[in-house]
């Protein structure tokens, strides 16, 4: 990270590095090429892909030969780079969800000029010592960990719930606005009495509006199993109608394969088939996930483009002789 200058900026010109930067990282690298423009050359490659890097590696004449293995990076980014951030060595991107594969880490400063050169001797253990005091003590902790949700909280997307629900922080991130427009928009046009019921998002993060009553209909959520991105019932129907969402901001649009793996969960949660309704959501009908998978829509499903909050699409079997497929139409 010191190599590619991957150190936190307080003008907002913070260079972000990849776990797989490192994991890429060789000691010829580091021994040999040591000019500001060798580091920058290295952090273009390691910021595209590892055909780059070694593309790179060929140029400069050095043979590939990382540290690590390629599937080592979980253990740096879950493990290594959890802990520094946690004691406040290591800051974090704000404002990316959890799924980008964008760059995302890089040293905070004081900690960085633990590493200057010219500190030697005597002078080097007293900046550790002095480091480690303002930084590793729990109310340090606390405050990084404030920091950390203050600068989160800036890039959340918050959704206003049906009715006296409240509101919700989802991650920033493509979806979570599908979602939002969802909730708020389609949801209200669409259904008689809606009440979100649960709101997935990447990394096990489960939002339940109210697990008294989710226990009241026998709906046990586990983050394990597969679950829907949101599941809305409409309670001005009877019987009451469940409504499986899945926002698509890259891919996962409801299937015939999906649609049957949902229709199993529901009925584990005690929900009839019958009861049962899909909704695929995208961004918009030019969407590229839009334009890729609406041929691979389930039957029986609707879709809806959070551009186009009106309308409303539906992909059905003809009901037979003089029958009428109405592939779009407004929403109520």
């Amino acid at each position: 990270m010191i190599y590619t200058n991957a150190v936190a900026s307080t003008d907002g010109d913070t260079v972000w590095i990849r776990p797989s930067g490192i994991i890429w990282q060789q000691a010829d690298v580091l021994a040999t090429r040591t000019s500001t423009e060798d580091r920058l050359q290295w952090y273009r490659a390691i910021s595209k892909n590892h055909v780059a890097v070694q593309d790179l590696l060929k140029e400069w004449d050095l043979t590939s030969a990382p540290r690590f293995r390629e599937n080592s990076r979980e253990t740096l980014r879950d493990e290594i780079f959890g802990t520094l951030r946690n004691n406040g060595a290591i800051r974090q991107r704000a404002g990316l969800p959890t799924s980008s594969s964008k760059p995302r880490w890089a040293l905070e400063s004081h900690f960085a000029n633990l590493f200057d050169p010219l500190l030697t001797g005597d002078e080097f253990l007293a900046a550790i010592d002095t480091w480690t005091s303002e930084h590793l003590d729990a109310g340090s902790r606390l405050k990084a960990l404030r920091s950390r949700a203050t600068a989160d909280r800036d890039h959340e997307v918050l959704v206003q719930l049906p009715g006296e629900g409240g509101t919700r922080s989802l991650e920033p991130s493509e979806s979570s606005r599908i979602l939002k427009g969802v909730i708020e928009e389609w949801a209200p046009r669409r259904l008689n009495d809606p009440l979100v019921l649960t709101i997935s998002e990447p990394g096990d993060k489960l939002y339940v509006q109210d697990q008294q009553q989710l226990s009241t209909l026998g709906i046990n959520i586990d983050v394990s199993n597969l679950l829907p991105d949101a599941l809305i019932a409409d309670l001005g129907t009877n019987p009451v109608t469940f409504w499986i969402i899945e926002a698509v901001a890259t891919d996962g649009p409801i299937t015939d394969h999906r649609k049957d793996q949902l229709l199993t969960w529901a009925a584990d949660q005690h929900i009839s088939p019958d009861s049962c309704q899909f909704l695929t959501a995208f961004s918009s009908r030019g969407s590229s996930p839009a334009r890729r998978r609406l041929k691979d829509l389930a039957a029986s499903t609707y879709a809806w483009y959070l551009d186009e909050p009106t309308m409303e699409l539906q992909w059905d079997q003809i009901s037979g002789r003089g029958g009428t497929v109405i592939p779009i139409r407004p929403s109520r």
